[in-house]
Order: C-alpha cells, then sequence, then structure tokens
C-alpha cells in the first residue's frame, strides 16, 4: 500500500509539473497531456485493489477463525474503514466458503471496489480534477486567448 501512495504522490508531482510548463509557456493543451496523471492513478488503485484482493481474502479468513474475540482484528478494521463494512461481509462470507470453486466464484462475483481512502469524497474530487483538467485549456483558448498548441491558432 505504501507504493500505492508513493505512485499517487509521484502522479500529483507531474500533473502539478504539466500545469507549471502550461502556465508558464501559456500552452492551454499542454494540460490535456496532464489528463493521463489523474486516470492511471486512479488504475494504479484498481490493479493494486484486483492483486491484493486473494490476500484480503485470505487473511480474514485466517483471522475470522483464529482470532481472540476480545482483541479487535487488524484485517477486519483495515477493510471495513479503508473500504465498507459491507464489503468487509461480503469478503468474509466468501472467503469462509470450504469449497474451493465456490470459494472463487464468490471472490470473482465480489464488486470491484477500489479502496479510495476517502471513500466518495475522494472519487468525487478525482472526478472533478479530471472534469476541469479536460474543460480547462478550452476556457483558456476562448477566454485568455492562449493558443492550444504552439504559436497559432
Amino acid at each position: 500500500m505504501a507504493r500505492v501512495f508513493a505512485s499517487a504522490r509521484v502522479e500529483v508531482v507531474a500533473d502539478a509539473t504539466t500545469f507549471g510548463v502550461a502556465i508558464q509557456q501559456h500552452l492551454a493543451g499542454i494540460i490535456w497531456a496532464g489528463l493521463v496523471f489523474p486516470i492511471a492513478m486512479v488504475q494504479v488503485i484498481v490493479i493494486v485493489f484486483r492483486l491484493t484482493l486473494p490476500m484480503l481474502a485470505i487473511a480474514a479468513s485466517i483471522e475470522t477463525r483464529y482470532k481472540n474475540p476480545h482483541i479487535p482484528g487488524l484485517v477486519s478494521t483495515f477493510v471495513a474503514t479503508g473500504i465498507s463494512p459491507r464489503f468487509l461481509d461480503q469478503l468474509r462470507s466468501a472467503a469462509l466458503l470450504e469449497h474451493e470453486p465456490a470459494r472463487m466464484n464468490a471472490l470473482l462475483g465480489l464488486r470491484r471496489q477500489p479502496a479510495f481512502a476517502g471513500g466518495k469524497p475522494i472519487i468525487i474530487a478525482l472526478a472533478l480534477v479530471v472534469l476541469l483538467q479536460a474543460i480547462a485549456p478550452i476556457l483558456l483558448f476562448y477566454f485568455a486567448h492562449w493558443p492550444l498548441w504552439g504559436n497559432f491558432r
């Protein structure tokens, strides 16, 4: 997970650098090139979540079977707060199935939701960044009279 956050920091810095170059050069179209970074950030989060889902399922299964009832579980707390309590219940029920093909089908059937810390506000913020970054070059072209690419209009 630390690598995901480090990757997200790099993506944010790269996006800010793209904006800086666009402002310094007065080229609105460069901002469109920066659209790659927020979209890549979301894709990294989704891919990492998909790759960690089997490990979360195994950890939740072990924790459910062998945990002392008086001690809070690390994996269950992580999944419940980082994703959602409803997803934790779905993950547990899928992970505790004894028959392996049924367990694999249940895990494959889980709703694939990326683990965004902060939940819907972060998803909305990322969508807003992508939308504004797509619209900003057009607004700068029409209202600030910045060229989209090069010194021609």
